[in-house]
């Protein structure tokens, strides 16, 4: 029995255990980087620096949260502490704080949270705790530990043992959890990343934004913004500044450090405890970056948060546009990938609702997507995009085009196509250069493969781009008005609870 609190590899002990060092000041410093110390730091930036936290940190962060969860228990229903008895009940049920019997007296629930959080009886017997493997004599079960087991998962303790062993650090990372992940009032989001530095501002920024919902409930804070938008802004601000510190060149696709993150999504009421989990690709902090290094992009992106915004009836936001951007990057586990380029896709594939500046610049988004993501260069496209690009320019309808647009759903209806119109410009000697000499067959061949709907998407975005530089109409002139395209596709969008 140390007494002291390690990191262990547990998502939610790891959340724990940084908002432990928070809550006790012993949290490492944003670190400041110039001149001499930046060829260091380029290499240690992903290393772990974990504080070594005492008995005494512990005592410190306990304080806290012994007289929040406290004061949450006494308060009434219109109070704002009311708001964190909430989180609390999502997370602990039937815990002292939260039991429906509950005594609402503040100094009969401090006394009763500080027995929870107290040091191991030296006389009970030992066992390794789950998390770290310290010996701990406390066992704890389900109301007192978020997600450990279900109403339908009965037994999962090992015979003649009353609960989980949970040395007394890890008890206390355990109830420090809320203030280290992001809360609604019904669950609460966990992260996880290679680069420590974004998990410890992840945390930092929660046990901030806790700190709002004590004094002032979930109203206080802005509506409608989610996880997903700070870590995409902290992936992006890493990228950027690892990129500088290696002295590369700010729009260069080399260099980085491969970054990825999961969410992990719970919910540990009486009903039946849930968990989602989904996650952020390598490549994808690159991508981040980049998008800001050219124009097309930068405004493709804001574009895109700006429609994808939601509102209620009455004009208020429901859900933020960067938040719902930031979102299509996380893939769920169990569902398709890059949500978006699909989203993106799904937006080009009604063009004649758009500016043509919109279409450009969705079109350098999803280029620069497949380009750092999949390291798939869709100028190359180019010969076999030229093919269906003069053949529907010798149509002043839009027949071809829409012909073309609806083949790219199949491989085989794109090949088909493919070969109809390399026939009809043949006819009409009209082939190019380029077809007429040989197109590489591994550059068309997985075109009309089912499973390649990427490579069909970025052949599409080449196509687009091609006939509006030669002024064939597929979306609405710049002065014109956009029309509304939906926000999301129902089958594609999973369900949550509302943020703040």
């Amino acid at each position: 029995m140390t007494g002291a609190l390690v990191l262990t590899g547990h998502p939610l002990q790891r959340c724990g255990a940084r908002a432990v060092a928070v809550l006790a000041g012993a949290a490492p410093v944003k670190p400041v980087v110039s001149g001499e110390t930046a060829a260091a730091f380029a290499s240690l930036s992903a290393v772990e620096t974990f504080p070594r936290l005492t008995a005494d940190h512990l005592d410190r962060a306990s304080v806290r949260i012994i007289r929040d969860a406290a004061r949450a228990a006494v308060a009434r229903p219109e109070e704002a502490e009311y708001d964190w008895w909430k989180v609390l009940f999502a997370l602990y049920p039937n815990s002292p704080p939260t039991h429906a019997k509950r005594k609402r007296d503040f100094e009969v629930m401090q006394a009763e949270m500080a027995a929870l959080l107290s040091r191991d009886a030296v006389d009970g017997e030992m066992r390794p705790c789950v998390f770290c493997g310290t010996p701990s004599s406390t066992l704890w079960t389900k109301s007192l530990l978020p997600m450990f087991d279900t109403a339908r998962a009965l037994n999962t303790l090992p015979p003649g043992v009353a609960g989980w062993p949970v040395c007394r650090a890890c008890r206390v990372a355990l109830w420090a959890l809320p203030y280290g992940a992001w809360l609604t009032t019904g669950s609460a989001t966990v992260l996880t990343c290679n680069n420590p530095e974004v998990e410890w501002e992840f945390v930092r920024g929660n046990v901030d934004r806790a700190a709002k919902i004590q004094q002032g409930g979930f109203t206080s804070l802005p509506a409608g913004v989610g996880p997903e938008t700070i870590i995409v802004a902290a992936l992006r601000a890493h990228a950027d500044k690892e990129k500088r510190l290696r002295g590369g060149p700010a729009s260069g696709t080399g260099g980085d450090t491969a970054t990825s993150a999961t969410l992990w999504i719970f919910k540990n009421d009486n009903q039946e405890p849930w968990l989602r989990v989904s996650s952020i690709r390598t490549g994808v902090g690159r991508f981040l970056r980049m998008t800001t290094a050219d124009p097309d992009t930068r405004e493709g992106w804001r574009r895109l948060q700006r429609v994808m915004e939601r509102r209620d009836s009455s004009g208020a936001v429901t859900l933020d546009g960067a938040t719902a951007v930031a979102r299509l990057l996380f893939d769920p586990d169990g569902e398709p990938a890059d949500r978006l380029l699909g989203e993106l896709d799904r937006r080009l594939g009604k063009p004649e609702s758009l500016s043509n500046r919109a279409i450009r610049q969705w079109c350098a988004l999803s280029h620069l997507y497949l380009e750092v993501v999949y390291e798939m260069d869709a100028a190359k496209l180019a010969p076999v995009a030229d093919i269906f690009v003069r053949w529907i320019g010798q149509e002043s309808t839009r027949g071809r085009f829409n012909e073309f647009r609806k083949a790219l759903s199949s491989g085989w209806e794109l090949h088909r196509l493919f070969v109809n119109a390399s026939a009809r410009l043949y006819l009409d000697n009209s082939l190019p250069a380029s077809v007429r000499d040989g197109i590489d067959v591994n550059l068309v061949s997985p075109l009309f493969e089912q499973r390649d709907w990427r490579g069909r998407a970025g052949l599409y975005t080449v196509v687009l781009s091609e006939l509006i530089k030669k002024g064939v109409r597929v979306g609405k002139s710049d002065d014109e008005a956009e029309d509304d395209v939906a926000d999301f596709d129902p089958e594609q969008d999973y369900e949550e609870e509302e943020y703040g």
